[in-house]
């Protein structure tokens, strides 16, 4: 199986300053090319976090995922100055952005769209102590919240997948 992902822990608002550790790995599993992409930025009042992964069966996975990646970084880069207006408005712009990208991306390569590139994709971005996040497909976020007096608690979200729906 392969995975791509970020793992984002200890985020906190002490001071206005956020403390994070992230770390992300990949593997590529039996395909020959790895379609994975994975990617952050962060400014001192927000962070955004993001993983694609281009989809099998489909032309070019690794360029949609790539797209978009970027299509997403270069968002926050433009309007988290230093803080988002609204996280969530901007994540739904931005997935939206991405997506039309790739599209327009397809037609000018005159892919056939049965074919055409395809990505899934899952966006969070951390500011003022609160985590938001949007997703496509069934890339995955996980929230694992710990608590002093027992076990931890696990949260993700629901993939849009036909499995997911049974």
């Amino acid at each position: 199986r392969k995975t791509a992902g970020f793992l984002a822990l200890a985020f906190r608002t002490a001071r206005l300053v956020m403390n994070y550790d992230i770390a992300q790995g990949t593997r590529i599993g039996g395909r020959e090319i790895n379609q994975d992409r994975a990617a952050w930025h962060a400014t001192d009042k927000a962070v955004l976090m993001v993983v694609a992964d281009g989809m099998g069966g489909h032309l070019q996975g690794e360029v949609a995922a790539q797209i978009a990646i970027d299509t997403l970084v270069e968002r926050f880069r433009a309007e988290a100055r230093p803080r988002l207006a609204n996280p969530a408005d901007f994540l739904s712009a931005a997935l939206l952005l991405a997506h039309r990208t790739i599209v327009r991306y397809a037609a000018d390569c005159r892919i056939p769209a049965h074919v055409a590139p395809r990505t899934t994709c899952i966006a969070c971005v951390v500011q003022d102590g609160n985590a938001s996040w949007a997703h496509a497909g069934d890339s995955r976020l996980y929230l694992i919240h710990q608590h002093p007096e027992g076990p931890a608690k696990v949260a993700h979200t629901r993939d849009h997948s036909v499995v997911q729906r049974m």
